[in-house]
């Protein structure tokens, strides 16, 4: 079975599972996944799961996001992006000073409304399907995390700025709350995300360039696709425990992450513990099912 990640650059005007179905007839009968949706208007960074990586997709996604986004001033949309009916339009375009400086208010851990056209689910279903035929449903609001957002440019009515996220985090309901922070209106007219769960828009490929031949080089272990959590390397007799299911204290666990890449002495990947101030249990393990 093919196992790993491929760091991937989705083009704009494709759903995220449309693009990674292109790399099916490649990997024989493995399954694929990805983490972390992007909108069709969106491009950027894609990490695609393959294998036993799947069952890993979660940890990826948890982890921060970078994006840079483009919102243009003097619309609104019932999308949140251009793809949209135009509900509002308004003249008034903000400066840099005001721009950055109602920005702080959206960093840190705050309550963000879905957009309506979303992927979250309302009794089973994906929302943008209610959406599409008009039928009102109860908004979705979750608690996120910004860590940072900055301008980058201005011209006439478009703002570009970086956002650096957690999981969940809509740019398009960031649009639109800081416009509305303005009292204007404005919509997501680009996004690009650059990083993933510690993997670059640097380091990803084309998918045109991959084929059968060059596949297994480009894939990444899963030891280092989940790099963005600390490792730990451990003797066989404490694997043998860990695999048994029992919790085993590690003294130097005690300042590492939640969730921690485990590692045999060959510095093969043994799985996912968690951590509890160096109280390690099994989490998810490549040689155990759960």
């Amino acid at each position: 079975m093919i196992s790993g990640l491929l760091v991937l650059n989705k083009p704009k005007g494709i759903s995220s599972g449309e693009f990674i179905r292109k790399l099916k007839p490649l990997i024989q009968n493995s399954k694929i996944g990805h983490s972390g949706t992007l909108d069709p208007l969106a491009r950027g960074i894609i990490l695609a799961c393959i294998g036993q990586m799947t069952r890993f997709t979660q940890y990826l996604a948890n982890e921060k996001k970078t994006y840079i986004a483009e919102m243009t001033f003097g619309l609104k949309t019932n999308t949140g992006d251009l793809d949209g009916k135009v509900l509002q339009e308004d003249n008034f375009v903000p400066t840099k000073k005001d721009f950055n400086s109602i920005l702080k208010k959206f960093v840190g851990n705050i309550y963000q409304e879905a957009p309506l056209f979303s992927s979250l689910k309302y009794k089973g279903k994906p929302m943008y399907q209610y959406a599409r035929k008009g039928m009102n449903i109860p908004s979705k609001s979750r608690n996120i995390e910004i860590f940072s957002i900055d301008l980058i440019s201005k011209n006439k009515n478009k703002f570009t700025f970086s956002v650096d996220c957690g999981k969940g985090t809509y740019i398009r309901s960031l649009v639109n709350d800081i416009a509305r922070e303005l009292n204007t209106v404005a919509v997501l007219s680009d996004l690009e995300r650059i990083s993933s769960a510690d993997h670059n828009i640097k380091e990803s490929h084309e998918i045109e360039t991959i084929n059968s031949d060059n596949l297994s080089n480009k894939l990444i272990s899963m030891g280092d696709a989940l790099r963005s959590l600390d490792e730990i390397q451990c003797a066989p007799e404490i694997i043998d425990r860990i695999i048994n299911g029992q919790k085993v204290f590690l003294e130097e666990a005690k300042l590492k992450s939640i969730y921690l890449r485990l590692f045999d002495e060959n510095k093969d990947f043994i799985g996912i513990l968690k951590n509890n101030g160096g109280l390690v249990s099994p989490k998810r393990l490549l040689s155990i099912k759960n």
